[in-house]
């Protein structure tokens, strides 16, 4: 039994270091950062995670952007779209209508929220992290940098608009 055991802990390891959505991050339960926007199989992934809303942070500006065909695939699989474009270094106004789209999301919503490369994503939701679900600073930034947030300024928005909250 032992030995059974030993042999299959690296099966279960990989296993639970694997995201259900791929190339993503479940910031807190139910609330994922998509790095990039979702192809067939994330799609596929996120009708079998239940998720029942995606947020595209895209701008009108940017490559591939195709919100007509991801909307409709989604909502395809009874997935809700919703897209906001923010930019990279977003204002307090942004900050606050996305926290506010995630406190008044319907109780058991599951939400993917994407950009092109998860820096923004991850950006949107830290605020929400701290401020309305109580997260330390440093845990929300460390959690946002590991799913996306790499731009320095990006990094410098959050943290004035948390320092603007009384939250440092």
């Amino acid at each position: 039994m032992f030995r059974t055991m030993l042999l299959l802990l690296p099966a279960l390891v990989l296993q639970a270091g694997e995201p259900a959505i791929p190339n993503s991050v479940e910031v807190r339960s139910g609330i994922f950062v998509l790095k990039g926007p979702p192809n067939p199989a994330t799609c596929v992934a996120m009708k079998k995670e239940h998720i029942t809303h995606v947020i595209d942070l895209r701008r009108d500006d940017e490559p591939d952007l195709d919100c007509e065909s991801e909307s409709s695939r989604l909502q395809d699989l009874g997935i809700h779209y919703l897209r906001y474009a923010i930019s990279k270094t977003p204002p307090a106004a942004d900050f606050d209508f996305l926290r506010s789209v995630l406190r008044d999301m319907p109780k058991g919503s599951k939400v993917v929220i994407h950009c092109s490369n998860g820096n923004r994503a991850a950006a949107a939701v830290c605020p929400w992290l701290v401020l309305d679900k109580g997260m330390p600073v440093a845990e929300a930034m460390r959690i946002a940098t590991e799913a996306g947030m790499k731009a320095p300024e990006t990094q410098e928005a959050v943290r004035r608009y948390l320092a603007r909250q009384g939250r440092t």
